[in-house]
C-alpha cells in the first residue's frame, strides 16, 4: 500500500528561513488563506532586508490572462541592486498553464526568492508544477485547524501574547467565537488589551470582555440564526454589514455553518468519539439542539444561500434586502 506523501506544514516554516536554509521559492497552499497571508509577512520580514533597490521588491496579482512567463522573466532579470530581488505572486491558480512553470522551478535564480500563494485547497503531486515543487521542497501546506490542533494553536499564541489564559476559559472562548483563526487572534488581542499583566483569564473574564468589546460578529448572526429569532438574526446582519461592508463574507461564512451543522448532524448518528475528533471542545456546544440543527432546515439555508450569492453576482439588488431574503428564507 503506497503511503500518501507527506507535505511540509506551513507550520514548519521558520526553519527555512535561517540564513543558511533561505529558499529560492516558497510555494504555499491551502484551504487557511490566514495562516497563509501571516507567512507570507514573516518571509517578506526575512528578505526585505537583503533587498537593497525599491526596484527589486514586486507584488504581482495573477489573473486567467496572465502566463507564467510575466514572473518567471521577472525573476530571471538581474537585480537592480547587489542584494536579492523578492517577487510575491498571488494568484497561480488562476492560470491554466502553471505546469510550464515547473521549468523555473527545477532551475530557479539564485538571487531572487519568490513567494507564491495558491489559494486551493489541494494539490495534485503527480501533476506539474506540484511534482517538481515536492520534489525540491519548495512547497508548504496550510490546512485549517480544528479540534485539539485549533485549541493548542490558540493556547500558545496565548503564550507567546504573555495571556495567563485557562483550559475552561481558552474552550469558552472557541465556543463563543468559533473556529475562525483571524478572528480568534483579534479576541486574544483584545483580551491583552483589557486583562491587568499576568491576570489568571477565566471564563468569568471571558464573558465580562465580550460584553465590555461587544461588536457583532458573523457568531452572534449564527446564534440569532440558530434560535430561529428573525429580528435579531436581521438586525445583527445589518450591524456586521455596515461595519464591514461585505456581503461575499456573510455568505460565505453562513455556508461555512450550514455545511458544519450538517456535518455534525451525520456525526450525531455515530459514537460520540468521532465528533470530538474532529471538531475537539466545540462538538458538545454544535450538537445542542437549536432551530438550524434540522435536516430539512439545513436544506433550505443551503438553497436560500445558494440563491442569495446568485443575486448577488447576477442582479442589482441591494445588499441589505438580498439580506432580508436570505435570513426569511432559512428561518420560513
Amino acid at each position: 500500500m503506497n503511503k500518501k506523501p507527506h507535505i511540509e506544514s506551513i507550520y514548519n516554516l521558520p526553519k527555512y528561513l535561517k540564513d543558511d536554509s533561505l529558499l529560492p521559492i516558497y510555494f504555499l497552499f491551502g484551504e487557511d488563506s490566514f495562516t497563509i497571508s501571516n507567512a507570507v509577512k514573516a518571509i517578506e520580514k526575512k528578505i526585505v532586508p537583503l533587498v537593497e533597490s525599491d526596484f527589486d521588491f514586486e507584488t504581482l496579482t495573477i489573473s486567467k490572462e496572465s502566463s507564467v512567463s510575466q514572473f518567471v522573466d521577472l525573476a530571471y532579470s538581474f537585480p537592480f541592486g547587489a542584494g536579492k530581488k523578492l517577487i510575491v505572486v498571488k494568484g497561480l491558480e488562476a492560470i491554466k498553464e502553471k505546469k510550464n512553470f515547473s521549468v523555473y522551478v527545477n532551475d530557479p535564480a539564485e538571487f531572487t526568492v519568490m513567494i507564491i500563494s495558491h489559494f486551493s485547497q489541494k494539490v495534485n503531486l503527480k501533476q506539474e508544477p506540484f511534482k517538481s515543487l515536492f520534489a525540491k521542497g519548495y512547497i508548504f501546506e496550510a490546512r485549517e485547524l480544528v479540534g485539539q490542533e485549533l485549541f493548542d494553536w490558540m493556547m500558545k499564541k496565548a503564550k507567546i501574547e504573555k495571556i495567563n489564559l485557562t483550559k475552561e476559559a481558552g474552550e469558552l472562548l472557541i465556543e463563543m467565537v468559533g473556529d475562525n483563526k483571524g478572528i480568534l487572534e483579534m479576541q486574544l488581542n483584545k483580551i491583552s488589551t483589557y486583562a491587568k499583566p499576568e491576570e489568571e483569564i477565566t471564563p468569568k473574564i471571558i464573558q465580562k470582555l465580550a460584553e465590555i468589546t461587544k461588536e457583532y460578529s458573523i457568531f452572534d448572526l449564527q446564534g440569532a440564526l440558530d434560535k430561529g429569532d428573525k429580528a435579531k438574526a436581521i438586525s445583527y446582519a445589518y450591524n456586521i454589514l455596515s461595519s464591514q461592508g461585505d456581503m461575499i463574507f456573510i455568505i460565505a461564512m453562513l455556508t461555512r455553518y450550514v455545511t458544519t451543522l450538517a456535518r455534525v448532524l451525520e456525526l450525531k448518528k455515530s459514537p460520540e468519539s468521532e465528533g470530538k475528533k474532529e471538531f475537539g471542545p466545540r462538538y458538545y456546544y454544535l450538537k445542542k439542539p437549536t432551530f438550524l440543527l434540522n435536516e430539512q432546515r439545513l436544506h433550505n439555508s443551503a438553497k436560500a444561500l445558494l440563491e442569495a450569492d446568485i443575486r448577488l453576482k447576477s442582479t442589482n439588488i441591494d445588499d441589505k434586502t438580498n439580506l432580508s431574503i436570505l435570513i426569511a428564507e432559512i428561518l420560513k
